[in-house]
């Protein structure tokens, strides 16, 4: 049951993550540029989750959550993916 619970509250705030995105279109490039600049740092996890709660209207806490890893994680593979197609 708890597991349940934990995998629901992770989808849910996952899902904010993505209203927000779609409901201000200029979020998506700014996550993007977020990540290019920062991916090829030895700190990149570290420095993208702290850039992104100081420049967008995503927070990420101290304390990152599942929801924050996948989320941050997600953003390094997209940048990775996209300079693969060059």
């Amino acid at each position: 049951m708890a597991n349940e619970l934990n995998k629901q509250r992770v989808i849910d705030e996952f899902l904010r993550c993505f209203r927000k995105m779609l409901m201000d279109p200029e979020l998506a490039g700014e996550l993007a540029r977020i990540a290019k600049e920062n991916i090829n740092e030895p700190d990149a996890y570290q420095r993208i989750a702290e850039e992104v709660s100081n420049q967008t209207t995503i927070k990420i806490q101290e304390e990152h959550t599942e929801a924050d890893r996948m989320f941050i994680k997600l953003l390094m593979d997209v940048v990775k993916g996209d300079s693969q197609l060059y």
